[in-house]
């Protein structure tokens, strides 16, 4: 198994749509996250139970120097990036979705980190108490660019220890 993820010998959506199958919950922590993401490995994430997503706020200039909570964060972020999502039955579909597994079958947990910016990214398979467990770490975020296209380093670890709580 290589534990080095770079998305050029191995892409992060390879490693896991190979683990994925595997594991019956995924835990996501990233700076920034897409629809490309979903998109690219929805039949992986059907096959979960839970996906937990951490997101933090985006560094854009104006408002790492506010140094506050926007009440609007991260709505208006989110109809703006509507607009710019081609208008297909595709994406709409990918939406309902999303919105199902949210508000119908508590599948997908979102929160949000509103007032500090989140540079760590991490997948985690399985949880603290799983028998097994897949942790990879590295500078990947869940867009479509990071799991697959972009110059990325990532490690895999799938060593088990046992720590006391």
């Amino acid at each position: 198994m290589q534990k080095l993820i770079d998305n050029n010998r191995l892409t992060l959506l390879e490693t896991i749509k190979n683990f994925a199958p595997d594991f019956d919950e995924i835990s996501i922590a990233t700076g920034y996250w897409d629809l490309q993401s979903i998109d690219l490995l929805l039949e992986e994430l059907k096959g979960l139970k839970k996906i937990r997503l951490l997101i933090g706020k985006e560094p854009l200039i104006p408002r790492y120097r506010q140094n506050q909570i926007e009440e609007d964060y991260p709505k208006e972020d989110i109809k703006y990036d509507l607009t710019q999502l081609e208008q297909s039955d595709k994406n709409k579909q990918l939406i309902k979705i999303i919105k199902k597994w949210i508000d119908e079958e508590d599948k997908l947990e979102v929160k949000i980190l509103k007032n500090n910016f989140l540079h760590a990214k991490a997948y985690i398979f399985g949880n603290i108490d799983s028998q097994k467990a897949v942790g990879i770490v590295g500078s990947s975020n869940f867009t479509g660019n990071g799991l697959n296209k972009n110059r990325e380093l990532n490690y895999l670890e799938d060593n088990q220890m046992k720590i006391g709580r």
